[in-house]
C-alpha cells in the first residue's frame, strides 16, 4: 500500500484525535503535508508533532486548498464548516474523509453529495459506532438467519450530562444538540442493524426541568424502515439512573425465533425462550475510527467504496432533520420528503 499524503483541515479536538491515530497506527500509510486550523496555538503544537514547516500551516482553508496538492483531504471541523472544506477539496481533485455529521444543514449536505457525485471522487463520512465487535456480530446473526426473520430493533442511549459542561459547554447550548451530536450516530446504527432505510419517523423531544441543556435533551422516536422492520429509539442526556453512554449503548433485536442484545464490553446475549447464551463477540483488527481510516485508504488503492460514503450516509443525516421537525409538531415525517 502506497503512502498517501493528506491535507488536514482541523487540528484540535476530534481532529487532534485523527492526527494521533494517523501518527501512531497509520504512520506508514498517511503523511500530513498541510494543516489548517484557526487556532495558532494548535497549529504550533501540531507543527512540532508532525515536523511541518511554516509554509505547510494555514489558518484559511481556501488558501490551503489552492496551495497544497495531496492524495486526499481530511475534514474534522465543526459541522457548519464541513461544506466549504469538502466541496473545496473535491473541486481541487482530492478525495475526502469527513467527520460526522455531514454538514450543519440539510441544504449543505445535499450540495456536498451532488458535488461528490459530479466529481466521482471518493468521499466518506465517519460513522464509527458500526464498527465494534458486538454490532458486527449482530449483523452476522441477522444475515445468516440464525434466529429467523427480524421483526424490530430497540435502541437506548442514556448519559448523565446533568452538570453543565459535562458534554462540552457548546453542546449544552447547541440547538438540537442531542440530535445533532448524539442521535446522528444512533439513527445510523438503527439503519445498520435493521438493514433498511427509514421511510417514516415520528416522535417527540423534550427538556426536563433539571436539565443542564438549553434545548431538548431527551426524546422518543419510532421508525418505520423500508424493509418492513420497525425500530424504537430512546435518548436521554439527563440520565440519573441506568446509563448506556458512549460505546455502551443498548440495542435489542427481536427475531422470530429469539432476541439478541448488545451493549458494553463487546458482549452478546442471545435469548431463545428460557435458553440464554452469553459470549464476547469475535475481535476485529480495526474498530471505530481506525476501521474507517483503513477502509478509506483501501478505497483509494482501488478497493471497495466505504460503506459510509457520503451518498449512503445522507439518509442518516436526513433522519436527524426529520426528527427535529417531528419534535416540533409531533407529526410523522417521510424521509423521502427531505431527500428530494
Amino acid at each position: 500500500m502506497a503512502l498517501k499524503t493528506c491535507l488536514m483541515i482541523g487540528g484540535g479536538g476530534m481532529a487532534g484525535g485523527w492526527i494521533r491515530w494517523w501518527t501512531t497506527q497509520f504512520q506508514d500509510r498517511i503523511k500530513i503535508i498541510g494543516l489548517v486550523d484557526v487556532n495558532l496555538d494548535v497549529l504550533q503544537k501540531q507543527k512540532e508533532a508532525l515536523g511541518l514547516s511554516d509554509d505547510q500551516l494555514f489558518t484559511d482553508a481556501s488558501e490551503a486548498l489552492a496551495t497544497v496538492r495531496a492524495d486526499f483531504c481530511g475534514v474534522a471541523t465543526p459541522p457548519q464548516f464541513h461544506k466549504d472544506g469538502v466541496i473545496g477539496a473535491l473541486r481541487a481533485g482530492m478525495p475526502v474523509i469527513c467527520e460526522k455529521p455531514i454538514a450543519g444543514s440539510l441544504p449543505d449536505a445535499l450540495e456536498m453529495v451532488a458535488v461528490a457525485k459530479e466529481t466521482g471522487l471518493p468521499c466518506s463520512i465517519i460513522q464509527n459506532y458500526r464498527y465494534e465487535p458486538n454490532k458486527q456480530e449482530l449483523i452476522r446473526i441477522r444475515d445468516e438467519g440464525r434466529l429467523g426473520r427480524l421483526q424490530h430493533v430497540i435502541g437506548r442511549y442514556a448519559c448523565d450530562y446533568r452538570g453543565y459542561g459535562t458534554w462540552g459547554t457548546w453542546r449544552h447550548d447547541l440547538e438540537h444538540g442531542l440530535l445533532v451530536e448524539g442521535s446522528v450516530h444512533h439513527f445510523d446504527m438503527l439503519r445498520f442493524l435493521t438493514g433498511g432505510n427509514c421511510e417514516q419517523i415520528v416522535g417527540m423531544g423534550w427538556n426536563p426541568e433539571w436539565s443542564s441543556f438549553k434545548h431538548e435533551s431527551s426524546g422518543f422516536y419510532l421508525l418505520k424502515m423500508d424493509n418492513g422492520v420497525h425500530a424504537f429509539y430512546e435518548a436521554n442526556s439527563s440520565a440519573a439512573g441506568i446509563t448506556n453512554c458512549w460505546h455502551k449503548e443498548y440495542y435489542r433485536a427481536e427475531f422470530e425465533e429469539g432476541s439478541v442484545e448488545v451493549a458494553e464490553d463487546d458482549s452478546v446475549r442471545i435469548t431463545r425462550g428460557s435458553e440464554v447464551e452469553e459470549y464476547r463477540a469475535p475481535p476485529m483488527d480495526w474498530t471505530n475510527h481506525t476501521y474507517l481510516f483503513d477502509e478509506f485508504l483501501n478505497w483509494l488503492d482501488g478497493g471497495p467504496p466505504s460503506q459510509t460514503r457520503i451518498e449512503e450516509n445522507l439518509p442518516s443525516f436526513a433522519m436527524v432533520i426529520a426528527a427535529m421537525e417531528t419534535s416540533r409538531d409531533n407529526q410523522p415525517k417521510r424521509i423521502a420528503d427531505f431527500l428530494n
